[in-house]
């Protein structure tokens, strides 16, 4: 779901050093993240509005680059990409419309359009240099009577810190291959699944079908395109009757025949509205598994996949099954703001709740995978928003600890984590900015990295201010020791996975 932070500063590329406050500056006062929403008293005319402003301690300072918000959760938006000109005008995110003034005191920005007749405003002001290099950003919102008046701690963006140092670009990863083609609309790429050597690539626009047989020269093969642009969300594949099909999550599942790749066809479309699907053989049968915005997760027998029957659905009462994994009929669900569900589907026609952690941390529970370690049964779970993190439940009902998070792992709360998959004591994650994280579970109270891979550079033209932005979906291959990404602006990534 796309919901809704050093004593100098280093910039992502370049290692070019920004000055800070001097050390002997005036005292700026310790920065209060918070969010209020209040009734509108007044239209942020100017950079005094937000009040607490320490004069001068920006007379040196250089804007240049992106730079995070941190301490509260800002929505959608997790940094600021600022580009300085030379009559002390500064662009905010590449917007003509917002274009800000630069003075010793702050950096202020303000504009306005009308939405529904109604006047929107936004004004954002940077101010308060300290000696460590961190500043204070204020933002005001306000529409239709109110506004929504924010304060964030601002830090240079950089790749995530590993024992006090910025990490490289990877540790115990290579990029092989890459691919965004010509052909590619527009829209957001969202995951990844590998069949043999064919990586089918689910984006906004479509299905991208990719030879990646030679992994360091992927090729597209096939394309598949709703008549209408559409939120295909998820794929999965499944092969049946010498067949192969793809399923794809979106508001109504279409069945697509990939046999040809070049080719694709489709033969079924299932009447649900779905976000993501799951795919498990079972019993002689192959079954389909789907979280719909209804919040509902109906199972289909896909045996047939030109003919789908539905046998039956599990409720969690709540807005979304965001996502959700299957293992021997049990299905782990992710109800987003309902928590994380264990249902038991062997009976299809009458599924039944297993036990549940109806409250995660943020309330996001957004994706989820089981493995097995020395015996103990337990889930990957990961949230997404802002404090999201890796949480390791068990989800043995034996188990005293039955659905309670026993460890958990984080890179810095203003990045989220995404998908993630395991394979023994092994977990592969996407982490949005944070890219491509694998932790090694031989001790799974205690997850310890092993290798990474940073798809996100902060400086980089292709980066905007989204916080859902990067690493999204993954698969792995562990025969030929590939992992494959799904990252939003990048398009498919393919990495040579040499960690332990």
């Amino acid at each position: 779901m796309k919901i809704a932070w050093v004593a100098v500063l280093l910039v992502g590329c370049g290692d070019q050093v920004h000055s800070a406050a001097p050390p002997d500056g005036p005292a700026v006062p310790a920065v209060a993240p918070a969010c209020t929403t209040i009734d509108q008293t007044q239209t942020y005319d100017d950079a005094s509005a937000f009040g607490d402003l320490v004069p001068g301690t920006l007379a040196s300072w250089d804007p240049t680059g992106r730079w995070f918000l941190t301490g509260v959760s800002l929505g959608d938006v997790s940094s600021v990409m600022l580009e300085p000109h030379g009559d002390g005008t500064v662009t905010f995110d590449r917007s003509a419309a917002k274009i800000g003034t630069l003075t010793a005191d702050s950096l202020f920005e303000r504009h306005e359009q009308t939405y529904n007749g109604k006047l929107y405003l936004e004004a954002h002001r940077i101010s308060n240099l300290a000696a460590d290099g961190t500043l204070r950003m204020d933002r005001a919102q306000c529409y239709g009577g109110s506004c929504e008046v924010c304060t964030a701690k601002v830090i240079r963006a950089t790749r995530n810190t590993t024992n006090g140092v910025v990490e490289g670009e990877s540790s115990n990863f290579t990029l092989l291959g890459q691919i965004s083609g010509p052909n590619w609309g527009p829209g957001y790429t969202f995951n990844v699944r590998l069949d043999g050597t064919t990586a089918y690539l689910i984006r906004q626009d479509g299905l991208h079908i990719i030879d990646t047989a030679d992994p360091a020269n992927p090729k597209q093969v096939g394309l598949y395109r709703r008549a209408h642009l559409g939120y295909s969300n998820d794929v999965k594949i499944a092969d049946a009757n010498s067949k192969r099909y793809a399923l794809i999550a979106d508001y109504g599942i279409d069945v697509v025949d990939v046999t040809n790749p070049a080719n694709p066809t489709l033969v079924a479309t299932l009447q649900e509205d779905a976000h993501t699907a799951a795919i498990e053989a079972r019993d002689g049968k192959l079954y389909a598994y789907f979280g719909t915005y209804d919040g509902t997760c109906p199972i289909y027998d896909i045996t047939d996949p030109e003919h789908p029957q539905k046998l039956g659905q599990f409720a969690v009462n709540g807005m979304l099954v965001h996502d959700l994994s299957v293992e021997k009929g049990i299905a782990y669900l992710n109800a987003w703001d309902q928590g994380f569900h264990v249902v038991d589907y062997t009976n299809p026609a009458a599924p039944h709740e297993l036990g549940a952690w109806p409250m995660t941390p943020t309330r996001t529970s957004h994706s989820s995978w089981t493995t097995t370690i020395n015996g103990r049964h337990i889930a990957l779970h990961g949230e997404e928003n802002y404090g999201a993190k890796l949480d390791l439940v068990d989800v043995d009902p034996a188990a005293p600890g039955f659905m309670k998070s026993f460890a958990t792992w984080q890179t810095r709360e203003w990045v989220s984590i995404h998908n993630l998959m395991a394979f023994g004591t092994k977990a592969y994650f996407t982490y949005y900015q944070d890219g491509v994280r694998v932790l090694d579970l031989s001790d799974p109270t205690h997850p310890t990295q092993v290798g990474y891979y940073n798809t996100w550079d902060p400086q980089a033209d292709y980066t905007s201010s989204d916080f859902f932005e990067s690493a999204v979906g993954l698969d792995v291959d562990l025969a030929r020791h590939l992992v494959f990404v799904a990252d939003s602006p990048r398009g498919l990534l393919i990495l040579r996975d040499d960690t332990p």
